[in-house]
């Protein structure tokens, strides 16, 4: 299974911070808190992901259909074959001073299948004071920030790397979304993952190619 990858993609193409900064007036996302305050003190573990701020990105239409593209071109590619992927995307925000999602953990835990394939995607440039820590290897524990730019994503086996955010020391939010697939090959009829993110109702797992093209 795959430990964990940073791999780049075409930002005119899939312009996503562009699409979100229509969609919402910021003109430059790591700004996101000049323009939408926090609703009351940060939750411990993984915080509020159903905010008022995250119902915002999820109402943005023209990124869900980015992100359909997205999967069925690019991602089937890099997995080497058609995949079932996550039907609503997962949007994070990390604002200056707080953790976003700050619990380590194992999405396994949380009743992930082992199989999956995670893509984390920062519309935001991502410095080692604002990153995602992830462990190099099951059990190790020797978190590390990924740093990168727009253009770049994280892919990571996060079912089984324990991971999480420390505090954001930087003055800049930093805004992304992720998602999971499984390869085709190995789906089966009956997975029900949880979506913890404030969104009714499990993962819907979608069929890249409905039709059973590649």
């Amino acid at each position: 299974m795959l430990n964990k990858l940073i791999v780049s993609y075409d930002t005119e193409r899939f312009d996503f911070a562009g699409a979100v900064r229509a969609a919402t007036g910021v003109p430059d996302l790591a700004e996101w808190h000049r323009f939408h305050t926090p609703e009351g003190e940060e939750q411990p573990g993984f915080g509020n992901q159903a905010s008022e701020m995250h119902h915002k990105l999820y109402a943005i239409e023209t990124v869900s259909a980015l992100y359909g593209e997205f999967v069925r071109t690019h991602v089937t590619e890099l997995v080497g074959e058609s995949v079932r992927y996550q039907h609503i995307p997962n949007w994070r925000i990390q604002l200056p001073g707080r953790h976003g999602v700050g619990s380590y953990h194992r999405d396994r835990s949380g009743g992930h299948n082992p199989c999956e394939i995670t893509f984390w995607v920062p519309l935001t440039d991502i410095t080692a004071a604002n990153s995602l820590w992830v462990e190099s290897s099951e059990g190790a524990e020797d978190f590390r920030g990924h740093p990168m730019r727009y253009g770049h994503m994280l892919v990571f086996d996060s079912a089984n790397l324990m991971h999480g955010n420390q505090r954001n020391v930087s003055e800049r939010t930093r805004l992304s979304f992720d998602f999971r697939v499984i390869p085709e090959s190995l789906y089966h009829h009956g997975v029900a993952t949880p979506h913890h993110t404030g969104i009714d109702g499990p993962i819907r797992w979608r069929p890249s190619h409905p039709d059973g093209a590649a």
